[in-house]
Parts: structure tokens; C-alpha cells; sequence
């Protein structure tokens, strides 16, 4: 496998422990670009300046982490 192939095939999505807070969250949902690309959007971002909008991954910290 080149550098190329492993851009063009989006990692799946990882929701145990290991892979931080964001996939376990109730604040999250999962955005899906038309290239099959998976991003974490914080929907606390909306009313709170402080949580980023897409944090980067993983998130083992956060204030707002609700089950």
C-alpha cells in the first residue's frame, strides 16, 4: 500500500474507551462527507465558544463529556 491508498479509504469508526471521549458522548454527532470521510462534530460548540466544533481526536479531557 503507497501513501495515496490509505488517504483514500477512511478509517472506521472507533467507539471503545481507547479511542477517547467524543465517540461516547450524547454532544456528538457523527458527520459524513460525500468521500465517505467521518468527523466528530461537539454540538456544545453551537452555544459554548469553548468546546471546539470538530476537537481533535482523541479527547481524553473534557468538561462538557456527558453519557
Amino acid at each position: 500500500m503507497n501513501e495515496g491508498d490509505s488517504k483514500s479509504r477512511p478509517a472506521p469508526p472507533r467507539d471503545d474507551a481507547r479511542h477517547g471521549l467524543c465517540p461516547q458522548c450524547v454532544h456528538v454527532r457523527r458527520i459524513t462527507s460525500a468521500k465517505g470521510s467521518t468527523f466528530l462534530l461537539c454540538e456544545l460548540a453551537q452555544k459554548d465558544p469553548r468546546f471546539p466544533k470538530y476537537p481533535p481526536q482523541p479527547r481524553l479531557v473534557c468538561s462538557g463529556f456527558a453519557r
